[in-house]
């Protein structure tokens, strides 16, 4: 992938970088995160396990996204034999509008390609029509629909393709 940006695993020291990115989303539109959550223990658990991904502009995180294991929400069967679940993919608010979701999810999709996995599972908040569209237009298929946290989200799926 061609951009200016630095692609890569979120190291212990970025936690309250990446946090303070999550916080400032709350209450903006579409976002169905909360003061409780994504909690630190959260995004500690991610980088321990090496499934946080994080996109940088000279230095700075600018967009985060964890792609962890799959649990399939009850009512809902994955199609996919060996998914990741991406989850918690927030970009700095000043930095959106500017196709950086799209940057990090390109990214992602190819770091969890390159680990062997065959595909991607999510949850969008129905409300998020910005994070719909992104997904939609990134080959994610709306494979459902389940009222999970408080929320009611679409679930998606991708079958990881080769980029041309």
């Amino acid at each position: 992938m061609n951009d200016s940006y630095d692609f890569g695993l979120a190291r212990p020291e970025d936690a309250a970088e990446v946090m303070a990115l999550y916080r400032s989303l709350i209450g903006t539109p579409g976002c169905a995160w909360s003061e409780n959550y994504p909690a630190l223990e959260f995004v500690e658990a991610d980088i321990a396990e090496d499934s946080l991904f994080v996109l940088r502009d000279k230095g700075r995180i600018i967009a985060a996204a964890a792609a962890g294991a799959f649990e399939a929400p009850e009512g809902i069967e994955c199609a996919i034999d060996n998914p990741r679940e991406l989850s918690r993919l927030g970009v700095l608010l000043n930095m959106q509008g500017r196709g950086i979701g799209g940057i990090i999810l390109r990214h992602v999709i190819e770091a969890v390609r390159g680990r062997g996995f065959d595909g991607i599972c999510l949850l969008a908040s129905k409300d998020n029509p910005a994070a719909l569209a992104l997904y939609e237009k990134n080959g994610f298929m709306r494979r459902g629909e389940v009222f999970a946290y408080g929320v009611d989200f679409y679930y998606y799926e991708n079958a990881i393709k080769e980029f041309t």
